[in-house]
């Protein structure tokens, strides 16, 4: 019954069934270690299915949000709860859809009740939800263990490395025990700072030769892969014989995924020397720019699952092997802070931009644009038009999507120097419209840019037009570096990356 696509689920629950009913011993765990605050708390409930917790969760006290993506389980919990205050059904796919309804201030309690097992993303989804906790709160997931399921329902059980997944990187941890369901009382920011590990077992040969694939989904998030190795890994391995790096990793992102893309579509984009357990080790780091083809896990033996990421939480993944955190650092320049030096090679290549964005993105930009126009900062059309357009978002790919598009008066800093001083940020929102905005630039314009980050000038290069130019340059090499990678995934290939001297 492990059911993976929305249309299963509304059968389901349409079809009258349901699951397990939620027990005395639940009840009893949630009302002593999930207390409502004082003056009342929030909560959300994800996947709340006919709405048998969420109501108890609002008998206890608290104003519940509670979510599910089928619309069958949302109808039978408002007939069914017709009677239950301070419950607001919402209907979410809390691993596709925009999180527009989801309580700004965030939640006291988020409890995940016999449902985790099912997600695809669950890192993603469960760092998104700890995300969500304001300071004190609690996240409760309920969930079957491999232990107490026969085997033939363990495909919606955990086994215990998922369970220690789930739980790495809170604050506190508590595991309870409920009629044979795992009862995990998490606490404290949901964040494991990423390290770059090594395989325990050294290469074989003189020298090693390979590639690793990096590909994004329709949302811009990034593929890893959990190995049995107990780390996060991109898809890749060695070389084959004469094989091309291109092709090696187009071969092995197929082996190990079942997604499918053409050579053509495959771009090195740099190549990282180091070494593994004293063996010399050459890897190219490869861009896929199209794909197709459905997710699955090929290699069983080798990796647990596969999963999307989001760019901003990567650098709270815990272990990732060291060559991937190295091919991730080098596709997105500062994703992953601290990464130990390595010898790279980024070469000249031709690589178009890769599109990909949530819809969250999209309704921020706009709610950023309009904060800014409001303020009177960005009279022009042509100006507002390039604040709804160019994804800020992608210009600074470490920050959460809130942080990217606050329209307020908050400039993102994206490099320091030894001494902790900002050396290189992309501007409030505002200013950089009322530096556009006094440009007066006309169509076919060519600029000049003094100090480089990549967004400000993409915004430039929006106003100034297809027939326009744009030459961005700062002193400091790592933010061109920064700043060309930038913009070759993002940018409109109308501005140009060079050093600038002081």
């Amino acid at each position: 019954m492990a059911y993976v696509v929305r249309d299963q689920w509304q059968e389901h629950y349409a079809d009258g069934k349901g699951f397990r009913e939620l027990g005395e011993r639940e009840r009893a765990l949630l009302a002593e270690h999930a207390p409502v605050p004082d003056g009342g708390g929030r909560a959300l409930d994800v996947g709340c299915g006919t709405g048998s917790l969420a109501a108890y969760l609002s008998s206890l006290g608290y104003t519940v949000d509670a979510v599910d993506f089928a619309d069958s389980a949302l109808a039978r919990a408002r007939d069914e709860h017709a009677d239950v205050e301070r419950v607001r059904w919402i209907c979410l796919h809390i691993e596709r859809d925009d999180p527009a309804d989801l309580h700004e201030d965030g939640y006291d309690l988020v409890t995940m009740r016999l449902m985790y097992p099912f997600l695809r993303d669950r890192s993603r989804v469960l760092h998104g939800l700890g995300e969500r906790l304001r300071p004190g709160g609690t996240l409760v997931a309920i969930t079957p263990v491999v232990e107490h399921t026969p085997a033939e329902r363990r495909d919606i059980a955990l086994d215990e490395d998922e369970v220690r997944l789930l739980a790495e990187g809170w604050e506190t941890v508590e595991r309870l025990e409920a009629d044979q369901l795992a009862v995990l009382v998490l606490r404290g920011p949901c964040h494991t700072g990423t390290r770059a590990v090594e395989r325990q077992r050294p290469p074989t040969g003189l020298a090693v030769t390979g590639a690793l694939a990096v590909v994004t989904d329709e949302a811009g998030r990034v593929l890893l892969g959990r190995s049995r190795r107990g780390m996060w890994e991109l898809p890749g391995g060695k070389t084959s014989g004469a094989e091309s790096f291109e092709a090696a990793a187009v071969r092995e992102l197929a082996e190990e995924t079942g997604l499918t893309a053409s050579a053509s579509d495959a771009h090195v984009v740099t190549m990282l020397a180091d070494d593994s357990h004293g063996v010399p080790r050459l890897t190219a780091v490869v861009r896929i720019t199209a794909w197709s083809g459905t997710l699955a896990n090929r290699e069983r033996q080798l990796f647990d699952r596969w999963e999307w990421h989001d760019l901003h939480a990567v650098a709270c993944l815990g272990p990732v092997f060291a060559p991937a955190a190295q091919a991730l650092g080098a596709t997105w320049p500062g994703v992953i802070p601290g990464l130990a030096p390595v010898h790279s090679y980024p070469l000249a290549i031709d690589q178009p931009p890769v599109p990909g964005e949530p819809a969250e993105a999209v309704r921020l930009r706009q709610q950023m644009t309009n904060t800014v126009i409001d303020g009177g900062w960005a009279p022009s059309e042509p100006v507002q038009q390039a604040l709804r357009t160019v994804p800020r978002h992608r210009f600074v790919p470490e920050k959460a999507l809130k942080t990217a598009y606050d329209g307020g008066d908050r400039a993102i800093i994206t490099r320091r120097d030894e001494a902790g001083k900002a050396t290189s940020s992309v501007s409030a929102a505002w200013l950089q419209a009322d530096m556009l905005q006094s440009l007066c630039l006309k169509p076919e314009a060519i600029v000049f840019e003094a100090g480089s980050g990549g967004y400000n000038a993409e915004l430039i290069a929006h106003v100034a037009g297809p027939t326009g130019r744009v030459v961005t340059g700062d002193i400091d090499p790592y933010v061109v570096h920064r700043t060309r990678r930038l913009t070759t995934e993002a940018g409109s290939g109308r501005v140009t990356l060079g050093s600038a001297s002081a």
